[in-house]
Parts: structure tokens; sequence; C-alpha cells
């Protein structure tokens, strides 16, 4: 017989900005035998996440991609992205910068596939597209140049993103300007040499900068 059953339970704690906040559905864990409770401080944490995104009307999910593109980078101008490969290796990075940190495993993100291009994050063409229906975000390519594609907030998306960042402990925030910055002038050939030197169990599989052509969505 199990000692610990799975539940979920709801938890009165205080947001970053110490007002109070009721976060709903924790995963935790009940014991059988004795009134005793276990709960997974990255869970509590994930969980209010979900909360977040709930009240923004977005999928979990979307809270890195929001974030990556309201930073702002340096001088340049904050709320758009161009060229989609760098998408790929921002989001790749934001969620390794914050694991350094003590934080990878607390806020949702997507899952990265080992790819002849790199790790690519699975969902995230389906999410551009989901997002651009929903009249948050702008997606434009040339015809003549495969390179160039812009991804970039509208003022909906801005509106929504500005919200976001604002209710979001500062340390995500600055480890994803921290990236954005980094990797925003980087070409895909620098990209690649980067993440062979930093993760070099990728090496064996990212053989080829992540150039992508049009998305057609």
């Amino acid at each position: 017989m199990k000692e610990w059953n799975e539940i979920t339970i709801d938890v009165h704690s205080v947001n970053w900005q110490g007002k109070p906040i009721i976060i709903h559905n924790v995963p935790a864990q009940s014991h059988t035998k004795i009134t005793r409770v276990k709960v997974n401080p990255d869970d509590v944490v994930r969980a209010e996440f979900t909360e977040i995104a709930k009240e923004l009307k977005i999928n979990d999910r979307d809270i890195m991609l929001f974030l990556l593109l309201y930073a702002k980078p340096g001088a340049f101008q904050r709320g758009y992205l161009c060229q989609k490969y760098k998408i790929n290796k921002m989001l790749f990075y934001q969620w390794k910068e914050l694991e350094k940190k003590g934080f990878g495993n607390c806020i949702p993100r997507d899952e990265f596939e080992a790819d002849s291009r790199g790790p690519v994050p699975k969902n995230l063409w389906d999410d551009l597209k989901r997002l651009r229906e929903e009249g948050l975000l702008k997606v434009e390519g040339k015809k003549n140049e495969k390179k160039t594609v812009t991804i970039e907030l509208t003022d909906k998306g801005i509106s929504l993103a500005q919200k976001l960042w604002n209710c979001i402990p500062d340390l995500y925030s600055a480890a994803t300007t921290c990236v954005k910055y980094k990797l925003f002038s980087m070409s895909p050939e620098q990209i690649k040499e980067m993440v062979h030197s930093d993760y070099p169990q990728y090496k064996k599989t990212y053989k080829v900068p992540d150039i992508e052509e049009i998305l057609k969505i």
C-alpha cells in the first residue's frame, strides 16, 4: 500500500511584492496514515505562474515567449524579434539561465527537442500561429529574403506583456533581458558554436546553423 497519495491543494501565500494570494491546484502528496502533506516549492511557484496565465487568458507556456518579446535588449526597441532562429535559442538560454539560478523548474515552458538545428521548442510554431490569430502577434517575412522574418507584439500584445512583466519577480525579467541582449546580434553560426561550448551534449545532433524558411501561418 502506498504511503503517499497524489492530491492538489490551495496554498495561502504572498506574491513577490508581499500581497496575500491564494494559489489553486498545487500538486501535493498526502500521507495515508497521518495528517501530513508534502509540497514541492517549485510546484507552488509553477502553479502561481499558471494562475497568472489564466488571468491574462494565455497558455502558461506563453509566459516565457511574452517575456522574451517584451524585454528590451540594450539600445534596441522592445516588442519584437527578427530572425526566428534566435527565438529558438533565446528561449533555450532563457530556461538555462533560470536553471543556473535554481528556478529552471519553477516556470512553465515548452519542451526542447534535440534537432539538427540544435535545441528547438517543440510547440513554438503552433503557438505563434495561435497568438497571431488572437491578435497578440504579427509575423511578417520578405519573400526574397528567407532569413528576415519579424515577430512583433501588437498593441494588444504589448499591453498583455507589460501586465505580465509587472507581476513577475525581477529575477525572471532580468534573466530574460540578459539572454536577449547577449544573443540579439549573434549570427546562426556564432549561436551554434556557443551552444556547442556551453552544452557539449548537443554537438552530435546540432550539425547545421539554425536558419528557417519563411513561417507559413
